[in-house]
């Protein structure tokens, strides 16, 4: 008999239907197929969630602070993925950590390295203390036998990566395999890896031997077309658009795919394809998320209540509120939830019944925000039977698709390597021949490149001052296309046009201006009515994270005296550090912390007047009241910090010309936190004088359109 082994699930099943009542091969996915491959004796492996509660009782006595994680369970439970990522990544190669060479990197850096040795060891001594191994804790094994009995030929299709240890078990395995992979020039390196030097094209070759049993080359030719959009949501119309042309062009929808780098953008797609007149196109392999269950819905709404007494949500939970307060909080799940909701929830639910001996010591609030996050996680298949598959790229490995639509092809997305690569440097990854980061990008830049040889591909991305395609376009031979804006505008809008908004010709200015109320006033007056004078609401993005986190630190310098700059600086960065996510603590480290080192060296010198934070101050001038809100004042001097990584013109700023014309006597300064530059302004105030009469003879039909693309209102103003 033979053995099939494939990367992914999709993979098994498009086998499966390949053979028509005919006899099918025994067939298993790569990872059920290395895990049942090995026996070790007096061993047996532990299971996810009870792996992670002793990797807890590991870091017990340890100060995992200095890795930027909290020794709340419920938190470290949470992230505890950062510490087994790095551990699976090390022992999987059998990379034995105390040979590497720490000399050439920062104190932190080797206190790390050291740090996560100890958790390594107390970990497996208790594992072993319990009978469990971990795959990363293997120092022994046997190959299984049993599972291999019967088996004349093993044959292992390749997509990604096998680790060191996985190597070690085909290796043991006494039975003939076969190996099927392509190379290309973007995986070369990581097959030189695993199998040897190998020139491109397709092979199949004998894993004991490595003799080549197969060869051909690949003639990949890209065809692809690529449109760029201001807004991530109109690449929804697109991707609708693109599957309609495509089957006017003859490709049955079943072998079409819609790949997303985001599985987020799912939300877009199933949103608009609801709308679509009822007709469903889309098939989405990451089924349907389970934070739109009845069941989950109630939980968020009980606990957005107790946790900020939110109004909207009292009333959406009010009717099973005090059955929630007065019972058992897996009781009151069991009796709200539906039939389908069940068939999900019975695994979750009994792993969540383990780990309750951990949760006695946390409040009810805090548990259900706990098993919120571990529900949302969990997913509905999909039901809804489209033709044109939806789905993640890596999912996508190894399908066959006559025509491919991948959105979001922008730098936040494409690369997505994790975040591994915190705890080791690509120096040392060189050192002791781990993949490096560019090797795990270029195994990336494969996946889309064998997307991309499909025979049509459709490509969008987001093009704004923001948002730019990836670099990998450019290494693929990929150019930024044209602009779909307007082209795509009318693919969905016609389910949810706004209605028409009538203006008034004139209307009344406020008394009052700040500077952001006369750029919006000189910018586009439309804007400013239908906010504030129509009162239409949009929804309001976050601010940008380490700016809101820096200057809400910042406020409070007035109140505290410090000896050096050390001492300021480390005031700023431990607060900035303090209680944030595994990936905003690693973000500041990386790109923040010399700066701010830098920072509190420069403006120590200032911090010895009389300081005062967060002033509002006010002066009249013509008909209106200037107002504005400086950062600090320190005697004479009044300071505004800006934390944008782009570079700015500050010195005509109409921010720059209120300070000065509200605080004439004072100097002011911007400090540009990203460029540790602090930047003195003296703007002309003749300048404002024009801006002001300018605002008092307002016309709509002077709007410079540039100003439209990024608007919140350009669906609702009727340009």
């Amino acid at each position: 008999m033979i053995l099939k082994v494939l990367t992914t699930k999709r993979q098994i099943r498009e086998y499966i239907k390949s053979f028509d009542n005919q006899f099918i091969p025994k067939v298993v996915s790569i990872g059920e197929f290395l895990q049942k491959a090995i026996v070790v004796d007096g061993k047996k492996f532990i299971d996810e969630d009870l792996k992670r509660i002793y990797l807890y009782k590991a870091v017990k006595d340890l100060d995992i602070e200095k890795l930027g994680l909290n020794k709340n369970f419920l938190d470290f439970f949470k992230n505890s993925d950062l510490i087994f990522g790095f551990l699976n990544e090390v022992y999987l190669e059998r990379v034995n950590l105390d040979e590497i060479d720490l000399a050439d990197t920062y104190q932190e850096y080797s206190e790390h390295i050291a740090l996560l040795k100890e958790i390594y060891v107390n970990y497996k001594k208790l594992l072993d203390s319990e009978g469990f191994v971990d795959k990363i804790t293997i120092e022994d094994f046997r190959i299984n036998e049993g599972f291999f009995e019967n088996i004349e030929k093993i044959e292992l299709e390749v997509l990604g990566y096998l680790s060191k240890f996985e190597r070690e078990i085909l290796n043991k395995i006494p039975i003939n395999i076969e190996v099927s992979f392509e190379v290309t020039k973007f995986n070369k390196n990581l097959i030189n890896k695993m199998f040897g030097d190998f020139k491109e094209g397709r092979y199949i070759i004998d894993y004991h031997t490595k003799n080549v049993l197969f060869y051909e080359e690949v003639d990949r030719k890209m065809d692809v077309e690529v449109t760029h959009f201001s807004k991530r949501a109109d690449q929804a119309n697109f991707v609708f658009a693109s599957i309609e042309e495509f089957v006017n062009d003859g490709i049955k929808p079943e072998k079409i795919a819609v790949i997303l780098p985001d599985e987020n953008f799912s939300e877009y797609l199933k949103l608009f394809d609801n709308a679509n007149e009822g007709k469903t196109n889309l098939n989405f392999a990451m089924g349907d998320s389970f934070v739109n269950s009845e069941i989950y819905k109630k939980l968020k709404a009980i606990y957005d209540y107790i946790s900020e007494n939110d109004e909207i949500a009292y009333l959406k939970c009010k009717d099973y509120l005090e059955e929630f307060q007065t019972s058992d909080i897996f009781k009151f799940i069991d009796n709200n939830t539906s039939e389908k909701e069940k068939k999900i929830l019975d695994e979750e639910l009994y792993k969540l019944k383990k780990l309750n001996a951990y949760l006695q010591n946390h409040t009810k609030q805090e548990v259900l925000k706990f098993i919120l996050e571990r529900l949302s996680a969990l997913s509905f298949d999909d039901v809804k039977g489209g033709k044109v598959t939806v789905m993640g790229v890596l999912e996508s490995r190894g399908a066959d698709f006559d025509a491919v639509v991948i959105v979001d092809f922008n730098e936040e997305f494409v690369p997505n390597v994790n975040e591994k690569d915190f705890f080791l440097n690509t120096s040392i990854r060189r050192k002791v021949n781990l993949p490096t980061r560019e090797d795990k990008e270029a195994l990336q830049k494969n996946y889309y490149y064998t997307l991309f040889t499909s025979k049509k591909v459709k490509l969008s991305f987001v093009k704004n001052e923001e948002k730019s395609i990836s670099r990998f376009a450019y290494e693929l031979g990929i150019d930024d296309g044209k602009n779909g804006d307007s082209y795509y505008a009318e693919v969905l809008y016609k389910f949810s046009q706004p209605e028409k908004v009538e203006y008034q010709e004139k209307f009344e200015l406020p008394k009052v201006l700040y500077p952001t109320t006369l750029d919006i006033l000189l910018s586009c007056p439309k804007r400013y009515y239908l906010s504030n004078i129509l009162g239409i609401s949009n929804e309001i993005e976050e601010e940008e994270f380490f700016g809101s986190r820096f200057h809400s630190i910042m406020e409070n310098i007035d109140k505290l005296k410090f000896s050096t700059y050390l001492e300021y600086y480390d005031y700023i960065i431990s607060n900035l550090l303090k209680d944030v996510n595994k990936r905003d603590y690693f973000y500041i480290k990386s790109v923040w912390d010399d700066r701010i080192l830098e920072f509190a060296k420069k403006d120590f010198e200032f911090l010895s007047g009389n300081i005062t934070t967060e002033v509002t101050k006010q002066r009249p001038k013509n008909d209106f009241i200037l107002k504005a809100r400086y950062d600090r004042i320190i005697d004479n001097m009044a300071f505004d910090y800006k934390t944008s990584t782009k570079s700015q013109n500050y010195e005509e700023s109409t921010q720059a010309e209120f300070y000065k014309y509200i605080l004439p006597n004072h100097k002011i300064y911007f400090w540009d936190i990203y460029n540790v530059k602090l930047v003195e302004v003296n703007p002309e105030l003749k300048n404002l004088d024009e801006k002001l009469s300018q605002i008092k003879n307002i016309s709509f039909k002077t709007e410079d359109e540039k100003n439209c693309k990024y608007c919140e209102f350009q669906f609702s103003c009727n340009l």
